[in-house]
C-alpha cells in the first residue's frame, strides 16, 4: 500500500458505514473511524497484500470496536445491590431502561432506525458477521478471514443473527 492518504480518502465512507452498523451511534462511529485511520497511518507498512484493503480495514475496525467494548465493560462494573451500611438505594433499586422500546423507535425514526436498533441488540459476533455478509456483501470466506474465525462458525453466527433480526423486526415485516 503506497498511497496511504488515497487509501484513507477512498475508504473513510465505507469505514463509517461499518462503524455505524457496529456502534449504532454516529459520534461513536466517527471516533471509531478516526482511530482506525490513525492505525492505518501507523501500520500501513505492515499491510499484508494477502488481504484486500477493505478486509484489512474491517479487521482494524473490528479489533478497535472489541477493545472499546472491553473498556466500557470494565467501566460499567458497579454492584447492583445497595450497601445497607450507607442507607442509600443501589442502582438496581432505581434502574430504568434508557432505551426506547422497539415500537417507539419505529414510530419516531422509521424503519432504518428500527433495523439499527435490532442490529445493536445482537451479540457482537453475530452483529459483525451479519454486517459483513449481508450488509457489506462479503463472501463467507472473506468475512471469516476478517473476523479470524472458521467459515462454519461464521455461518452459525450469520444464521443466528438473521433469525434474531427476523424475530425482532417481525412487526415491520408484517406491515408489508
Amino acid at each position: 500500500m503506497e498511497d496511504v492518504r488515497g487509501f484513507i480518502e477512498k475508504y473513510t465512507p465505507q469505514a463509517y458505514v461499518m462503524a455505524f452498523r457496529l456502534t449504532g451511534d454516529r459520534s461513536q462511529a466517527w471516533d471509531l473511524v478516526q482511530n482506525a485511520m490513525l492505525r492505518v497511518l501507523k501500520c500501513h507498512e505492515r499491510y499484508d497484500p494477502a488481504y484486500q484493503p477493505e478486509q484489512w480495514l474491517h479487521q482494524i475496525l473490528r479489533n478497535l470496536f472489541i477493545d472499546r467494548l472491553r473498556v466500557e465493560a470494565r467501566r460499567r462494573e458497579t454492584p447492583l445491590e445497595a450497601d445497607p451500611d450507607e442507607g442509600r438505594l443501589g442502582p438496581s433499586d432505581t434502574l430504568v431502561d434508557p432505551e426506547a422500546r422497539p415500537d417507539e423507535v419505529v414510530a419516531r425514526d422509521g424503519d432504518r432506525d428500527a433495523v439499527q436498533a435490532a442490529l445493536k441488540e445482537l451479540p457482537v459476533e453475530w452483529r459483525m458477521a451479519v454486517a459483513l455478509v449481508d450488509l457489506e456483501g462479503y463472501s463467507y470466506e472473506e468475512a471469516s478471514r476478517v473476523l479470524e474465525i472458521p467459515a462454519s462458525t461464521l455461518g452459525v453466527y450469520v444464521f443466528r443473527g438473521r433469525k434474531k433480526l427476523k424475530q425482532t423486526l417481525a412487526h415491520l415485516m408484517g406491515e408489508r
